[in-house]
Order: C-alpha cells, then structure tokens, then sequence
C-alpha cells in the first residue's frame, strides 16, 4: 500500500531494537496449514516487504526520504522494529542511538532470513499468511529486489503453512500513458511459478488477486477500470477490490466519472479506512457504515466482504508539517476494539494493516517500546508494558475468533 496515498483523510500519515522478546517465537512449532481454498474465517496481513539497505536493489531503501542511507533528521519511518532474532546478515546499522548504548539497526527484506522470520512470526500468531503488496510502478523493474522477495514469499508460505495473495497498488499507473490490463496479465503469466504455489490462496474454485486503488488512484479511468477487471475476471482470478471508505456512496451517487461501474465488478469488496476514524469516532462508523450501509449494499450486489482494520498511525518523520502520533493506539485498545468489532460483522475475511508499515505507523511486527527508542532522534514507541509482539498476538486473537464464527 502507497505510504501516504492511502488515507481516506486530508492527513497524511504516514524498526529497530536491542531488547529480548519474552516469546521465544524462534522456538515454537510452526501452526497447522490453513486452507488454502478459501478466505472465510482469516485474518491476512499487508505486507510492503519493500525496505532494503542502503543503495540496495533499486536505491530506494524505504528508511529514509530524501538520502541514501537513514540519518539523524532524514528518516522515513516513525516507528522502529524489534530486531530480536532476526539474521544478522540482513541487517545494517543505523546512527541512531539506543539507550543502552550502540546503535539500532534496520533490515532488508531482499535477504530470505527476513521474509522466513517474518512469516513464521505470522504463523506462531495464527495470521492466517500476507497479501503481497505489488506497485504498478515496480513491475517492470529490473533490479528492485522484488521478485526475490515473492520467491521468498512463496517458500516461507509453504513452509510455515501460511496463504498468500498477490495485491496490485495501482500507484504508478496511468490510462493516459500505459494499457494496465495488459501489464497485470502479462505480470501474471510471468509469475506462473508463485501463483502455482500451494500456499497461493484461492476462493470460490478460483486463484485470489486484489486490485487496490480504484476511486482513489484517479489517473486510472473507469472506463479502464471496468476493462481491467474484466480481463482479469475472464482470466479465471477472483478479483477483490480495495477502494475508498465511501465507495457506496459513491456508487448511490451514480456521477459521470464515478467508480461505481468498476465496484459493482468485483467478487469481493474492501473498503480503505485507514485514516477514517479514531478510537471516539470508531463506533459510529461501525455502526453505522460498516454495519448497515456497507453490509447492506453488499448484500444487495451479491458481492463478498473484507474489513480492514488499523492500529493507529503516525508519519511526522517522512511528513515534517504532520502531527506526531497523529492516530494514537491508546495502549492497543483502538486495535482492540476494531478487531472486536470487525469479528462481530463477519466478513469473509480480516485485512490488517499492516504487518511492516512503520512508515506511516500502521505496522503490527514486534516493535521498540518507547523506552527503548533512540535518543538521538524522535520516534514513536509502543507502550512500555506491552510485550514487543502484543499486536501480532490480537491479530491472532481475532483470526481464532473469525475462524469460529465461520464453523
């Protein structure tokens, strides 16, 4: 998912560690395979598996904004994961410095050690495995890493018995300047060999992809939204759309130019929303637009559910005139609570985001505490009574929850 384009608000939101992890998540036994043939009842991660070291792959490490390598004042991310475990030739260190001396280090996501870990993490919390975050703009690139990281992808899903899904950002694409239909299914015939994968997950007899960005990706027409999905729906995929919170309003209002042609295509529906509440705005969204007006004109369209849920967000580091912390977690209770609410509405499926996003400050890995952030430049911690893997863990918590409400 686009850091900053994909908040449904005019407020843009948007690690690495020393501490030990009281779960040892390196010693537990993988889970048992989820069913790969269907989406009910789990809970799947976005994964933007797009950090790199400096001047790696393509040059954009995704650390930092305006400089090679991360630095004090010029850094792109707000939070910092807990690097406990993780293999020492993926990682590379930083200028920041921890409290307790020496410095933090940042990762790669081109090393497979990281992509192992980060799925068997998933697995020890029964997150049911990642939709793999694949930008319109990356697809043709040569040297970004990123088929790398599907391979990675695709052994690690077999391996700890997760599921995984390709999902196109149309960030980057224009129907001005490129035939997008014809990209994806090239792209898709090229990447036979992951789809092929038993991890690869399928719904309704049919391979899964998701398309994320109509009505919110403008330079992508609706005339050339309804061919994409369509070519891709004759294709034989079960195309799943992310678009904007408000889309059914968008699709009532029936305006020139609306997207709502293209939403009515989809298989499944799953409204952006990150950006659209905070903990006191929550219930009335819930109850209201997720609970009735969603619900209702899904139903009505005979078109299948996923809800997203977020624990909060903050990008001040890549967005200076943002405000810090912007979307507090309130000790995880915002997460909670949409987690609570979402499982109570029983979608098809959960989508969280996101699993890495430090960025913008959506991500749910383990992460620093805020006593174990550096000192030389501000960062958003997590609560110093939470255990580092505390998010990861109520993502769990859910999916078990879903997975019941679906039996």
């Amino acid at each position: 998912m686009a850091s900053l384009l994909r908040l449904v608000v005019p407020i843009a939101f948007i690690g690495v560690g020393l501490c030990a992890m009281p779960t040892q998540h390196r010693e537990r036994q993988a889970s048992s395979i989820i069913d790969r043939s269907t989406l009910n009842g789990k809970l799947f991660v976005g994964y933007q598996a797009w950090f790199r070291k400096p001047l790696e792959d393509d040059g954009n490490s995704h650390w930092t904004t305006d400089t090679p390598s991360p630095e004090v004042g010029h850094v792109g991310v707000d939070m910092i994961p807990n690097i406990t475990g993780y293999p020492p030739e993926c990682l590379f260190d930083t200028p920041f410095t921890l409290p307790g001396g020496g410095n933090a280090h940042f990762y790669t996501n081109d090393c497979e050690g990281i992509v192992d870990l980060h799925f068997q993490i998933m697995a020890d919390n029964g997150i049911s495995g990642a939709f793999m975050q694949r930008f319109y703009g990356y697809i043709n690139e040569a040297n970004g890493g990123w088929l790398n990281i599907l391979n990675y992808t695709k052994t690690a899903a077999e391996k700890y018995g997760r599921g995984f899904v390709i999902e196109y950002d149309l960030n980057g694409a224009a129907t001005s300047s490129t035939n997008v239909t014809s990209t994806f299914l090239a792209d898709l015939a090229a990447l036979s060999a992951i789809t092929s994968s038993p991890a690869y997950m399928h719904h309704n007899g049919k391979p899964v992809l998701e398309i994320w960005g109509f009505g919110i990706v403008t330079e992508v027409t609706v005339d050339d939204g309804i061919a994409i999905v369509t070519a891709l729906k004759n294709a034989g995929w079960y195309v799943i759309l992310g678009v904007q919170q408000a889309w059914h309003a968008e699709l009532a209002a029936n305006e020139p130019g609306g997207y709502g042609p293209v939403y009515q295509l989809a298989d499944m529906i799953q409204p952006w929303t990150v950006g659209a509440y905070d903990l006191n705005g929550y219930d009335t969204f819930h109850d209201g637009r997720q609970a009735v007006e969603d619900a209702d004109a899904l139903r009505d369209l005979g078109i299948e559910s996923s809800i997203v849920v977020w624990p909060g967000g903050s990008s001040s580091n890549a967005n200076p005139s943002e405000a810090f912390d912007h979307f507090p977690r309130w000790n995880g209770t915002f997460y909670q609570k949409q987690l609570e609410g979402v499982v109570n509405l029983k979608p098809n499926f959960i989508f969280g985001a996101m699993f890495d996003e430090v960025n913008e400050g959506t991500a749910i890995l383990p992460l620093l505490r805020n006593d174990e952030l550096p000192t030389n430049q501000r960062f958003l911690g997590i609560d110093n009574d939470m255990e580092p893997d505390a998010y990861v863990k109520m993502a769990g918590e859910a999916a078990s929850k879903l997975a019941e409400a679906w039996q």
